[in-house]
């Protein structure tokens, strides 16, 4: 599978195949010829709640609860307090069919994705525009060029 991607120099579009660890990969921009980490190079991904983006990376992060002393990677404010500070797992990854977005279930409370409850170690694909509600937070798994 293609995946175009957007030079973040010259903003020029590169055509490459999909693979496992492409993110990690190094890739000259035919027209511009900077040479850059493919990662660079993608889409970026993030759970979009309310108006505010939280930035998601390649490989695995915790999502959870905002509160002190919480060491989730991306942590999101909820009063209902029913979003555990580590409350689950999202992980993206290049494939030979694209760039794939598991969520793994951990909270001690449940989320639902698309309107169906999760249960705890359930592990579940989200696409682009999916709705998760953790707690009192609804959440939109988005993409978008950075410029």
């Amino acid at each position: 599978m293609k995946i175009s991607l957007k030079c973040p120099s010259c903003k020029g579009v590169i055509q490459v195949e999909s693979a496992q660890g492409l993110e990690e990969k190094t890739a000259e921009c035919p027209h511009c010829h900077s040479k850059q980490k493919i990662g660079d190079y993608l889409p970026r991904y993030s759970l979009k709640v309310g108006v505010k983006n939280y930035q998601l990376h390649f490989g695995r992060q915790w999502i959870g609860r905002q509160k002190e002393g919480s060491d989730a990677e991306v942590q999101i404010p909820d009063d209902s307090r029913y979003m555990s500070r580590k409350h689950a797992v999202v992980e993206l990854s290049c494939q030979p069919t694209g760039i794939r977005c598991t969520f793994e279930e951990h909270g001690k409370n449940p989320t639902s994705l698309r309107g169906v409850e999760l249960i705890e170690n359930d592990i579940v694909y989200l696409n682009i525009n999916d709705c998760l509600q953790m707690g009192g937070q609804k959440m939109y798994l988005a993409n978008e060029y950075q410029d």
